[in-house]
C-alpha cells in the first residue's frame, strides 16, 4: 500500500508527515532538495512538465506497482475517530498504526463490494462524521483523502484542473453503483489557508467553470452545498 502526499511550494509545510512519517512526498523534481533540506523524508521527484495536481495524481497512479493508493493532502489540520456514543469528542487522534490498520480494513470493504474508491470525512462539521452509521455507499469523498484501487483504469479526469476528486467520485458512483464514505472517522486539511500548492493556480473562474461541468455531466448526483467556510463546496449524493 503506497500513502502518497502530492506536494508543491511548500518545502518545510508538510504537516501531514508529522501523522504519517513514512508517507512518500511527491514534488516537482525542480523542488526536491528544499523539500529534502527542510526535513521531508520520502521524497520522490515528479518530472517538472507534469502541471498541476489532476496530472500530478495520475503520475503518482501509473508511476507505482501498489495496486492500493491513498492520497492525502500536505496540510493536515486534525484527524481522528469519533467514539460511539461519543459524537460531542471529536478530536479523538490515531497515531500511524493505527491510521494504516484503517486505510488496509477500509480496502477490504472496497475491493470486497467490487468498488475503487473510498474517503473519510474531510469537511469538519461533526454533522459528517456519524459513528451509527459508518458507512456509506452513494456519498462523496475527495482526494483529501482517498484510497484508490489502482487497477489500470481508474484516473483523474485531466481535463479538470480542479474538483478532479469530485468527478472521480460522481463517475464511480455510475459506474459501479457506489464508493465507500467512512463516517467513522476525518482527516481536514488547511485548503485556501497555507500559500502553495492548488493554491497558487486555482481561480474563481476556474471553480465555477468545473462546477458547472461536474453539474451538467451528473444532473442526479452533483449539488452545490451551502458552507460558510467556502464559496465553492459541492456534495454529491442522492
Amino acid at each position: 500500500m503506497l500513502v502518497a502526499v502530492p506536494s508543491k511550494g511548500r518545502a518545510g509545510m508538510v504537516r501531514t508527515q508529522t501523522v504519517l512519517s513514512s508517507c512518500a512526498v511527491f514534488v516537482p523534481m525542480l523542488e526536491v532538495e528544499a523539500y529534502e533540506l527542510a526535513g521531508a523524508r520520502n521524497v520522490v521527484a515528479v518530472p517538472d512538465d507534469v502541471l498541476g495536481i489532476t496530472k500530478t495524481r495520475n503520475w503518482i497512479l501509473r508511476n507505482t506497482d501498489d495496486r492500493r493508493v491513498v492520497m492525502i493532502d500536505d496540510d493536515v489540520r486534525t484527524h481522528g475517530y469519533v467514539k460511539l456514543l461519543e459524537r460531542a469528542a471529536m478530536k479523538r487522534h490515531l497515531d500511524e498504526a493505527a491510521w494504516l490498520a484503517e486505510f488496509r480494513k477500509i480496502f477490504e470493504v472496497t475491493e470486497g463490494l467490487s468498488y475503487r474508491i473510498w474517503g473519510v470525512a474531510t469537511d469538519g462539521a461533526t454533522r459528517a462524521v456519524y459513528p451509527f452509521n459508518p458507512f456509506r455507499w452513494r456519498s462523496y469523498v475527495t482526494a483529501s483523502c482517498m484510497g484508490i484501487v489502482n487497477d489500470g483504469r481508474t484516473y483523474f479526469d485531466e481535463s479538470y484542473p480542479v474538483k478532479e476528486d469530485y468527478e472521480l467520485c460522481a463517475r464511480c458512483i455510475t459506474e459501479d453503483g457506489g464508493v465507500v464514505s467512512a463516517q467513522y472517522l476525518f482527516w481536514v486539511n488547511n485548503h485556501w489557508h497555507d500559500e502553495g500548492g492548488c493554491k497558487a493556480y486555482r481561480t474563481q473562474a476556474m471553480e465555477a467553470d468545473c462546477i458547472r461541468r461536474l453539474r451538467q455531466t451528473y444532473p442526479n448526483l452533483v449539488h452545490v452545498a451551502q458552507r460558510a467556510n467556502s464559496e465553492w463546496a459541492v456534495e454529491i449524493g442522492v
